[in-house]
């Protein structure tokens, strides 16, 4: 099955867990890694049971019907935010094992309306999953963890952006990434909705019979990470608007 063997789009959706990536920046653009709490800062918890992420992948090309589009999702996110009352000092690291990605989970699907509809055998959601994490998709046997860390967060008329260093496969990617943040006494929570394209990453989606059978190189993530307070709560500064 076309979407279900992309070794190179498994590779795109697991980069970005929990984050709404733009176009990459250039690399003197570091981001620095999250520092111990510090003064008139908040220590968060990432809530990986309360959290999901999920990958909308599609399919494409003149016998696109001959495929599927596919759900993938993120079960096991790790992490941890600190968020200080100047917005420009907070920080987030997050990880995940590439190891624990579902693929086409019945409930998930289910929920993603009629685009998600067509029946996928247990038996091809193994051979996926295998294709994913195998040597030539995250090869998960010597990359076993993926990673993001956060540089300086500046506010925006509709939320935040952070600077975003992703890290999979030993290679990074410096992005920007949009949030939407809500706080209350005792949790955080990010969440949005975003578009991204492979070859944004410099990655070649995966194509057979030279194209009529495709993945499409746009994929959409969803995600909702919700963190829980280790230390006092500090406000969170609202977005101009």
């Amino acid at each position: 099955m076309l979407m279900l063997r992309t070794a190179r789009l498994a590779t795109a959706i697991c980069l970005l867990a929990a984050a709404a990536c733009r176009a990459p920046l250039p690399q003197s653009a570091t981001p620095r890694s999250a520092a111990p709490p510090t003064a008139g800062s908040v220590l968060y918890s990432v809530d990986s049971a309360a959290s999901r992420v999920v990958v909308l992948v599609y399919r494409d090309g003149p016998l696109a019907a001959l495929g599927h589009n596919h759900v993938i999702s993120v079960p096991d996110l790790r992490g941890r935010v600190q968020l200080h009352r100047q917005l420009s000092q907070s920080s987030f690291e997050l990880q995940f094992d590439a190891g624990a990605l579902t693929v086409d989970d019945p409930a998930l699907r289910g929920a993603e309306g009629s685009d998600f509809d067509s029946v996928i055998s247990d038996a091809q959601r193994t051979g996926t999953r295998s294709n994913m994490l195998g040597e030539r998709g995250l090869d998960a046997s010597r990359n076993a963890t993926i990673t993001l860390q956060s540089g300086p967060i500046s506010m925006t008329a509709t939320g935040f952006t952070a600077l975003t260093r992703i890290t999979v496969r030993g290679r990074e990617s410096l992005v920007e990434v949009p949030v939407g943040l809500q706080q209350d006494a005792d949790q955080l929570v990010a969440s949005g909705e975003f578009r991204l394209r492979q070859t944004e990453l410099g990655l070649t989606p995966f194509s057979v019979m030279l194209g009529a059978m495709r993945v499409a190189d746009e994929i959409r993530v969803r995600y909702r990470i919700v963190a829980r307070r280790v230390s006092l709560p500090a406000a969170v500064p609202q977005p101009a608007g």
